[in-house]
């Protein structure tokens, strides 16, 4: 049977909405921790992505070379490296200047040697951004309550972490991220800790609707391959997860008759 057009699968059609900004590819990249500008450039471009984040503090040390690659990619200002709500409310007032985006990721770590979200200090930023009309995307805990809090405040984009910033464990607990897409409505996408493709797969498998990788591409002996890598596993992931899995069970299903064993 030869497939018509019709009856292709329509990933294509499948778009990810985020505030304002609509997206096909729902792997979003960082532009930290390359080796070099022309690394990260050819990495960006094989992940396909179409938003990727930026740190005003690392645009302000190389404001001509970041920004020579971005071309028509969308950019999420990142608040990265702030301890205070005042601090991450200043920078986000900046890069709206600079970036002419209303798009910020909020992110207030804990300290410089603690790289866990600062939840009071993240709910007090966001309450504010969101009353000054920016579209929040907020790195966060996984716990549901403050989860629930950020999407009634009005963050656009709510972002767990699957582990701490950079260390490549992966998920500290899946299953309180299973929890959290069972709870939240609004826009999930798992931030930190990823190492490998496998486990953006399983992230998109479980209904979360994008990730955010930076280390696991940068720091790979090969970025472009990983950062490719990624993109496959993301689009595999969520056509897996809009296929609908089948239901597990205790004991298993042969697929084939057994009539002729009795």
């Amino acid at each position: 049977m030869t497939l018509s057009k019709s009856s292709q699968p329509l990933e294509e059609d499948d778009l990810l909405q985020i505030g304002e900004s609509t997206f096909k590819s729902r792997l979003i990249i960082g532009t930290g921790k390359y080796p070099s500008l022309e690394v990260a450039e050819q990495a960006v471009l094989s992940s396909e992505a179409e938003l990727i984040t930026l740190a005003l503090k690392r645009y302000e040390e190389n404001q001509k070379n970041i920004m020579s690659y971005v071309g028509d990619l969308k950019v999420l200002p990142n608040t990265a490296g702030v301890l205070t709500a005042d601090d991450a409310v200043r920078s986000a007032q900046i890069s709206r200047e600079l970036f002419e985006t209303s798009l910020i990721k909020l992110e207030i770590i804990t300290s410089p040697n603690n790289l866990d979200p600062n939840m009071e200090q993240t709910l007090r930023a966001a309450r504010t951004l969101v009353k000054e009309s920016f579209e929040v995307y907020v790195y966060c805990d996984r716990d549901l309550d403050n989860c629930l809090a950020l999407e009634d405040i009005g963050c656009c984009a709510i972002m767990p972490l699957g582990a701490s910033i950079g260390s490549g464990r992966g998920f500290d607990n899946l299953d309180e991220l299973i929890l959290l897409r069972d709870k939240i409505k609004q826009n999930l996408i798992v931030d930190a800790g990823l190492a490998v493709p496998s486990e953006a797969a399983t992230v998109m498998e479980i209904g979360y609707d994008a990730v955010l990788v930076n280390t696991a591409i940068a720091k790979a002996t090969n970025p472009e391959k990983m950062a490719k890598a990624f993109n496959l596993a993301v689009k595999a992931g969520r056509i897996g997860f809009s296929s609908g899995r089948i239901k597990s069970v205790e004991h298993g299903n042969p697929s084939s008759p057994t009539s002729f064993l009795k």
